[in-house]
């Protein structure tokens, strides 16, 4: 048998032996009993996930069906996208497809957007609503939220829309008193949940600007799913099987805790931290605004990153990433998202050791 290869790239990550097969449970129809009674089990949990009171939406598709779903539903007429890597930088394409004007408040990739720099283009008045990414995947950058969210407050009738992908659950984000409009994530990051399917909630806000938004859709639309949630539906056929291991998976988030779950997160994290540091290596993202999930390694040492990870894969059958986009082989990533835990991101780190000689 081929040894398993396990993932420690920045999503999907590895997905456990329970949760597979929760995953692989018998099928229910999804108009009965059986299938409301799966939500209204889940759906508290993960309202304290998203720290909101607000009803969550589960939604099968990627992250992306649901940001554009929320540009659709909230935009008016202008969005500020704010950019500061790969993904950030794909909502202003999204919006401008979806027939929106849109405008980039762009940054250098490594750095953060900073909440001045908002304001200032808010000011302006020329915006109805603000794009962001909480945390960067491509450069392991995590945005400055509560700042950010502070400075949205001085705008009351500007939506905020916040993609949480590789931070939700990982630490805690209440989307309530943030003020937050929309929140999305999505399910193979932190969540370690196979890939397809994604979550996401609404604020009473967002849902009456969706109310005057006439080409909102059907697939992603947001009065279609509230009114659905209302019987612990969803609009169209689910994926149930997502939503079999999502039940699986929020057992082992809060029997942890989220308080321990949040602590190990960030203990996991540290051990990568030290570990760039202690090798010679640098951060490409800057000081004080770094991931707590991934690390994007800067290539200070000029090593050969492509080898470095498939001699990872072929003599420890572990994987990580070798750089995205414009920075591959000039950086490589490692997540400590979801399951692992510090003997699980140690023995990655001791096998990067070994490969690196």
């Amino acid at each position: 048998m081929t040894p398993h290869d396990k993932l420690f790239i920045p999503g999907p990550v590895e997905v456990s032996e329970k949760t597979r097969a929760a995953f692989a449970r018998p099928m229910i129809g999804h108009r009965g009993e059986a299938f409301k009674n799966l939500y209204r089990e889940i759906h508290p949990r993960l309202q304290g996930l998203f720290g909101t009171k607000q009803p969550v939406f589960l939604s099968t598709s990627s992250a992306w069906g649901v940001m554009e779903a929320a540009i659709r539903n909230v935009v008016r007429e202008r969005v500020l996208c704010c950019m500061c890597g790969a993904f950030s930088d794909k909502w202003l394409d999204v919006a401008r497809r979806c027939g929106k004007e849109a405008e980039a408040l762009q940054v250098e990739w490594g750095k953060h957007i900073d909440q001045k720099a908002i304001d200032h283009e808010l000011a302006s008045g020329r915006f109805d609503a603000v794009t962001l990414i909480h945390n960067e995947t491509s450069t392991g950058v995590m945005n400055p939220l509560p700042e950010i969210c502070c400075t949205l407050a001085k705008y009351p009738d500007i939506a905020l829309v916040l993609d949480t992908v590789s931070s939700f659950s990982a630490l805690p984000i209440a989307m309530d008193a943030l003020g937050i409009d929309v929140m999305l994530t999505g399910a193979q990051k932190a969540l370690a949940l196979p890939p397809g399917f994604s979550l996401f909630s609404v604020s009473e806000k967002a849902f009456a600007r969706a109310e005057k938004q006439k080409d909102r859709g059907y697939y992603f639309d947001f009065l279609e799913f509230k009114k659905q949630q209302t019987e612990f539906m969803t609009p169209s056929t689910p994926s149930v099987g997502h939503i079999f291991a999502l039940q699986s998976k929020l057992e082992d988030i809060f029997n942890e805790t989220l308080p321990a779950r949040f602590a190990r997160h960030a203990r996991t994290n540290a051990l990568v931290h030290d570990w760039v540091a202690g090798r010679g290596f640098e951060f490409f993202a800057e000081e004080n605004f770094r991931s707590l999930t991934l690390t994007c390694v800067k290539n200070n040492r000029g090593i050969d990153v492509a080898k470095l990870v498939r001699d990872l894969r072929e003599d420890h059958h572990l994987v990580i990433d070798g750089g995205y986009g414009k920075i591959k082989g000039q950086t490589f990533r490692l997540s400590n998202m979801g399951d692992e835990t510090e003997e699980t991101v140690a023995h990655l780190l001791a096998c990067l050791d070994n490969c690196l000689g």
